[in-house]
C-alpha cells in the first residue's frame, strides 16, 4: 500500500479537513445533477414516458440526502413512486432540484 495523501474527493463527496475537524460537501455532485440535459418539465397528470431518468434522479437524490438532511423527507416520498411515476412526482423531484440550486453553496 501506498499513501496518497490527504483525502480530498471521494465518491461525490468533498472533503475539507481543519486541524480536527473534516467538512462534507456535495456541490460539485449537486451541480452535475442540476445541470443534465435530459431534465424537462412534464405535462400535468400524464404517465412519464421515462421511468428510468426519474429513478436515476431519484436515486441521486437519496445520495445527496448524506449530506443534505433538509431534504430527507421529500426525497422519501417521491421514492414510494418509483415503479409508476406521474408528472406530479416528476414535478416535485425538479422542484427538490431547483431548492438544491438555490442552496449548492449554503452547505
Amino acid at each position: 500500500m501506498k499513501d496518497l495523501g490527504p483525502l480530498n474527493y471521494f465518491l461525490g463527496l468533498e472533503v475539507s479537513s481543519f486541524t480536527d475537524e473534516y467538512y462534507l460537501t456535495q456541490a460539485k455532485y449537486t451541480s452535475n445533477l442540476i445541470s443534465r440535459d435530459s431534465i424537462t418539465k412534464a405535462d400535468d397528470g400524464e404517465s412519464i414516458s421515462d421511468v428510468t431518468l426519474y429513478g436515476q434522479l431519484v436515486g441521486s437524490l437519496i445520495y445527496l440526502t448524506n449530506t443534505h438532511p433538509n431534504i430527507y423527507y421529500a426525497v422519501h416520498v417521491v421514492s414510494q413512486f418509483m415503479v409508476a411515476p406521474r408528472s406530479p412526482h416528476y414535478a416535485v423531484v425538479i422542484r427538490i432540484l431547483q431548492y438544491l440550486k438555490g442552496t449548492i453553496f449554503d452547505d
